[in-house]
């Protein structure tokens, strides 16, 4: 299949049959207006006839970046990732994207591009940590694009990120643990940091935890799954990995406090109609909601 390039004053016109349309059943063209040197341009069609023949030829469209961002956020990220994934693609997409790219058509997005955006967020005072989730963000929706033939490449490929300087853990030393628990024995969330900081559960798996995978006879606990708090709603999801899916075997002490913490507790003198460790101000505290944990 041959191309041919006709001029145009200053300019040349690129054709490139693309042969009968599926549906119409009529011949179609691809165009292309191109301003240079004749050779540039014969190189160009040549690069033209390459990728049709190699069948990764995407004919552009008119669509904008903010366009098939928003596309690619209802989906794919929402019915294939977590929730909370979906809630920071979409955060980062409408904070930091489409205010700034969003009207660029997304055949026309180059390096350049993204490599001026990461600079502007980088000089306005924002993280190498945020920059890199811009980047992470734009090379997965981009990723995606070539995957359904809308993009030949995935320009995000090209761009350099800022490198993120890690800084050395701060832990508690042994004297501060006793003095935190101390403090900590008088509320109603000892039990949960007891717990936390003998297992070294995530904070989402402790506030997962049902008695049901806690098994006091054995010493030990099971993690199932995590709670999350996405759009003001709480729910509970499986781990990712196996290794995630796991036992945990519980010290003789945290025992002790656990069966403590199971016995049946009162209120002004009346029973309770439950014995679990209500999260309140803790919650709300660290950002997320008040929840229940250790629920029956």
């Amino acid at each position: 299949m041959k191309g041919s390039i006709i001029t145009r004053g200053d300019s040349y016109r690129i054709k490139v049959p693309l042969g009968k349309d599926a549906v119409t059943g009529k011949y179609t063209a691809h165009y292309e207006t191109f301003r240079g040197p004749k050779k540039e341009a014969e190189k160009r069609l040549r690069q033209l006839l390459t990728e049709l023949d190699k069948g990764i030829f995407i004919r552009p469209g008119k669509a904008t970046l903010t366009e098939y961002l928003k596309s690619w956020l209802v989906d794919y990220v929402k019915p294939n990732l977590a929730p909370k994934t979906h809630e920071l693609y979409a955060y980062i997409c409408s904070r930091h994207i489409f205010p700034t790219l969003g009207n660029i058509a997304l055949v026309d997005l180059k390096p350049t591009h993204l490599q001026h955006l990461y600079a502007q967020k980088q000089v306005s005072g924002l993280s190498n940590r945020t920059v890199q989730l811009i980047h992470v963000t734009l090379h997965k929706a981009l990723k995606n694009a070539v995957k359904v033939s809308l993009l030949s490449r995935n320009i995000a490929e090209a761009v350099d990120t800022p490198k993120i300087h890690r800084r050395e853990m701060r832990t508690m030393t042994e004297t501060d643990l006793h003095l935190f628990l101390e403090m900590a024995r008088d509320t109603e969330y000892y039990p949960l940091f007891y717990t936390a900081v003998f297992t070294g559960m995530r904070r989402s798996e402790l506030l997962a935890l049902i008695w049901g995978n806690v098994d006091l006879l054995l010493h030990q606990l099971s993690v199932t799954r995590s709670m999350q708090f996405v759009d003001n709603k709480v729910s509970f999801k499986q781990p990712k990995t196996v290794k995630s899916r796991r036992m945990i075997a519980l010290s003789p002490s945290s025992v002790a406090v656990l069966m403590e913490h199971r016995k049946p507790k009162t209120d002004k003198g009346k029973p309770c109609t439950y014995h679990l460790l209500r999260i309140t101000t803790l919650y709300s505290a660290i950002g997320t909601a008040p929840h229940y944990c250790l629920a029956q």
